[in-house]
């Protein structure tokens, strides 16, 4: 349902569980307002601060670092970080392997690390990060290596000195899947 009000334009979306159960109680609503600028800000309505509450707004401010951490990296860089594949030093340059092919980042692997989304970014080995979202499987390569397969046809492996975290960090993921 679209509404206009006189200064505040707003959508508002109920949810339901489904066909026949009573509603979930989650009311989104969008208000116009021209003094925040090109601010964005979410206020979060309950009567009572629970488990349900907690959640959305742990999920919220994900969300929000996440949006911060790709708007950076693509006002810096002119790369939209949804896109990254893998990044690696390539030289004396880091090359950016995206959805929409190769870009040159002028700048230190560091310090393009430190402007990506840690959740999703993982270095791998000195030279290269990968983006979890590509990433089609892993496997034990021997010798403590490990390869990566990425969609698109790349293939990585990780350094000896990052496998153990690394390992670590896919065997969480693939348990709370």
């Amino acid at each position: 349902m679209l509404l206009h009000a006189n200064r505040y334009p707003f959508t508002m979306i109920t949810t339901s569980k489904g066909r026949g159960s009573p509603s979930v109680g989650v009311k989104l609503r969008f208000i116009q307002d021209d003094a925040l600028g090109g601010h964005i800000e979410i206020t979060v309505c309950a009567a009572e601060k629970n488990e349900r509450v907690d959640k959305l707004l742990s999920v919220l401010s994900e969300l929000s670092k996440q949006l911060a951490s790709g708007q950076q990296f693509s006002e810096k860089y002119h790369i939209n970080s949804a896109d990254i594949i893998l990044i690696m030093r390539d030289g004396r340059y880091v090359t950016a392997k995206t959805v929409r092919g190769d870009y040159t980042i002028k700048d230190a692997l560091t310090h393009v690390e430190e402007s990506l989304d840690p959740a999703w970014f993982v270095r791998i080995s000195q030279s290269e990060i990968i983006n979890l979202k590509f990433l089609k499987n892993w496997d034990f390569v021997g010798g403590g290596l490990i390869q990566v397969k990425m969609e698109h046809g790349i293939v990585s492996y990780t350094s000896r000195r990052y496998a153990k975290q690394i390992r670590e960090m896919f065997l969480k993921r693939r348990a709370k899947q």
